[in-house]
């Protein structure tokens, strides 16, 4: 199946932009939370987005620092399964210190930082705390 894992290659982390033809750096910590959640969900995690090259994050107009330039982040979907329940379940993995819910989009963003848990939602262009309020706002 994949030469990372069970699930997944390197082709699934490789940056998206035609610059980099496919560049990509994944940390592994990342692809075994993956597999736990599909795990849970006995589906396959798709990713949206992962590894970014630096042209790749210029382009997006996103803060200068991201995990997603060290491989360490993913913007991830299972089909059939809510942004919502997939954010729940991702809050329980161990690895997954930074979690970002997009109210408009059908995704959500994990990542293996190595600093302070953080609980994120986006707002308009902001990436606000996601408080007890937020949380039952979007039913989290």
């Amino acid at each position: 199946m994949g030469n990372l894992s069970e699930h997944f290659n390197n082709k699934d982390f490789a940056c998206n932009c035609p610059e980099c033809r496919g560049e990509y750096k994944i940390h592994l910590g990342l692809v075994g939370a993956l597999e736990q959640i599909g795990s849970h969900f006995k589906k396959k995690v798709r990713i949206v987005s992962a590894y970014w090259c630096d042209a790749f994050h210029e382009k997006q107009n996103k803060p200068k620092r991201s995990f997603h330039t060290k491989g360490k982040a993913a913007h991830i979907i299972i089909d059939g399964t809510s942004p919502q329940e997939l954010f729940k379940f991702a809050e329980t993995v161990t690895e997954l210190r930074g979690l970002v819910y997009y109210p408009k989009e059908p995704y959500i963003h994990v990542d293996t930082r190595p600093e302070n848990q953080a609980r994120l939602v986006k707002e308009g262009s902001d990436y606000l705390a996601l408080t007890p309020d937020k949380r039952e706002k979007y039913g989290l």
